[in-house]
């Protein structure tokens, strides 16, 4: 058994708030482990059993996570969304519309798309 400086032994008292006699305890635990013993350290069938109930997931790793988020809606975008759907609606016939980035429509027999992208502002 390795011999343990006052310095250590002091450490471990003061970090764990216990006796002399339980730090070297621990101290001769941690040099065993680091140094040969590897089975003192190792869990039990039992401690293996529920670290892997505890570790199972509660759906498969394949699934994607669903997590609602509101969404933000921009007044901005929304307005001038509003304008450009008010100008088309007399002009073409209108298939579709998602939120306030995207309209669809048909005219002349052919169908078309405008997307409403807001940019970021520039990095300084």
């Amino acid at each position: 058994m390795k011999q343990f400086t006052e310095k250590e032994i002091q450490h471990q008292m003061q970090c764990n708030h216990c006796t002399r006699e339980e730090a070297l305890d621990i101290l001769a635990w941690d040099y065993d482990i680091d140094h040969g013993d590897k089975e003192k350290g190792a869990p039990t069938a039992e401690q293996k059993k529920l670290i892997r109930s505890l570790t199972k997931a509660d759906k498969a790793p394949t699934e994607k996570r669903t997590v609602k988020r509101e969404r933000k809606v921009d007044a901005n975008k929304a307005e001038i969304f509003e304008k450009i759907r008010a100008m088309l609606a007399g002009e073409v016939e209108i298939t579709a519309v998602k939120n306030e980035a995207e309209i669809s429509f048909m005219h002349a027999g052919e169908a078309y798309t405008v997307k409403l992208t807001k940019h970021r502002a520039p990095k300084a």
